[in-house]
């Protein structure tokens, strides 16, 4: 089966087809509003939105709670922590570094850091392969659901007794082989930069980007920070209300997710990437240039996004999530446009879809369908319901459907969730719901299968899984599950 989820998602598979209008027409500041609002009233969005064409800000508005004990609104000027969107700023950091001389793409872990890694396996690994997440090092865990999370990441650390502890010398890859998103190599990044400069990481982005790129907001958040506009983190529960985050030490996150920011300082870091005195094109372009078959090159995903008329576009990307919080930055340099998104209610798929949205918006002219999510609805009646009020509030959508969501990989999506919750019978549920919108999915029928088979009905798995088969005879998966299932 597939679960389609990935840090850096893929989102080429956008198309213009979800656009109402096919015609050209640069959107107007009403226009993009109006869509932002939607996110606002259908997906409960709290943050702010900038987007920016040829150096200028077309629309800058702040939406929901910075502090809900205390009702306090967003405002534009609100400050958010940023998660991994610290990647690109550090593949920056480090490319004015190797223009200045003071690291090398080609210098290994076992040059710069060789009290942590010199004559073990990882010492080959290079900064390229760091900046490329090809280094083939073992990640810290990426799911904050690991129970690592709960406990040995809300401990403090030094930097480099966290790469001790928790980033050991091992490879399970060769290095430059296969692209893995990996949060250790851009931790180890920070240690590098500390190492070839003798200042700190926050000191290193204050000198050589904050400062030079006019970034007055923007810093590396700590435990100890006392930060005014600092919009609060919050999470869901599993009935929907607004809850307390996890709470997971800043010092676990480092260089690799550790900047907050507010996104009128982001859009000055996106106008200085144009300033050759910044940074170079060459060294730019090096950024933006994939490394892999997998679309990602130096700190940034880079892709190529349909609009329809045989017409892409070309953009650089990254999310940001820790607990929370959620952003989205998206850059394409064809019309110089910028559009940015920060989310204190750890929104992620209102965030991403948002952000991608409104920059095709930019470049076709079409107008998005915004559509509710099953997931925010259905979720709190399992929650406080059971199956029996799931099973219910499904057969009672009429043409109210319409305005929600029910596309395959959202439906194979909730599904997982539940199954990742070990509610294997109200995933059934979700995945039966699913087979009967998309008979001829096969990743569906393989998902009911292994739903059923969470659930003990091993009988009812069986057949999933040779409908999967019968559907697509490359599923492995499926193909795997029966042999141990004892099917034909």
């Amino acid at each position: 089966m597939k679960i389609f989820h990935s840090h850096i998602a893929v989102f080429g598979l956008v198309l213009a087809a979800l656009f109402l209008s096919p015609a050209f027409a640069q959107p107007s500041q009403e226009e993009l509003r109006a869509v932002v609002e939607q996110y606002v009233e259908k997906r409960d969005f709290s943050g702010t939105v900038l987007i920016a064409r040829q150096g200028e800000v077309i629309l800058e508005e702040a939406y929901g709670e910075a502090d809900l004990e205390w009702g306090v609104k967003n405002t534009v000027d609100a400050r958010y922590r940023i998660g991994s969107l610290s990647k690109p700023f550090l593949a920056t950091l480090v490319m004015k570094l190797v223009e200045q001389g003071a690291v090398s793409l080609d210098g290994t872990l076992g040059l710069y850091l060789p009290e942590l890694y010199a004559d073990t396996d990882a010492a080959r690994v290079t900064v390229a392969q760091l900046l490329s997440h090809t280094s083939g090092l073992k990640d810290v865990p990426n799911n904050f659901n690991d129970p690592w999370y709960h406990t040995t990441a809300r401990l403090t650390f030094e930097p480099a007794q966290f790469a001790s502890e928790w980033i050991k010398p091992e490879l399970i890859e060769e290095p430059g082989s296969k692209w893995r998103y990996n949060n250790a190599g851009f931790i180890l990044l920070g240690l590098i930069v500390e190492a070839a400069t003798g200042q700190s990481h926050a000191a290193n982005l204050k000198e050589h980007l904050f400062a030079p790129a006019n970034m007055r907001y923007s810093g590396v958040y700590s435990e100890d920070s006392v930060l005014p506009r600092l919009a609060q983190g919050y999470a869901r529960g599993p009935d929907g209300s607004l809850i307390q985050p996890l709470k997971v030490d800043a010092s676990v996150f480092f260089s690799a997710a550790g900047i907050y920011s507010n996104a009128h300082d982001i859009f000055r870091f996106d106008s200085a990437l144009y300033n050759p005195s910044f940074l170079s094109a060459d060294a730019r372009a090096l950024m933006h240039t994939k490394k892999t078959g997998f679309p990602y090159g130096f700190g940034w995903g880079v892709e190529e996004w349909p609009l329809g008329n045989d017409r892409t576009l070309s953009v650089a990307h990254h999310t940001g999530s820790i607990p929370g919080y959620q952003s989205f930055y998206i850059r394409s340099e064809e019309n110089r446009d910028a559009v940015i998104v920060l989310n204190n209610t750890n929104n992620g798929s209102a965030v991403i879809e948002m952000g991608r949205n409104l920059m095709i918006m930019l470049n076709n002219g079409g107008v998005p369908q915004v559509k509710r999510q099953l997931d925010e609805y259905l979720s709190p009646i399992a929650f406080s319901g059971g199956l029996e009020a799931l099973e219910k509030a499904i057969d009672s959508f009429g043409e109210e459907l319409s305005e929600y969501d029910t596309r395959e990989r959202t439906l194979n999506r909730l599904g997982y969730k539940y199954l990742r919750q070990e509610k294997a019978d109200d995933a059934v549920v979700i995945f039966k719901w699913a087979v009967q919108l998309y008979p001829e999915s096969a990743n569906l029928h393989d998902s009911l299968g292994e739903g059923y088979r969470a659930a003990g009905n091993t009988q009812a798995s069986i057949e999933s899984y040779e409908r999967a088969l019968a559907l697509d005879p490359t599923a492995e998966s499926a193909r795997q599950a029966l042999k141990e299932l004892g099917g034909d």
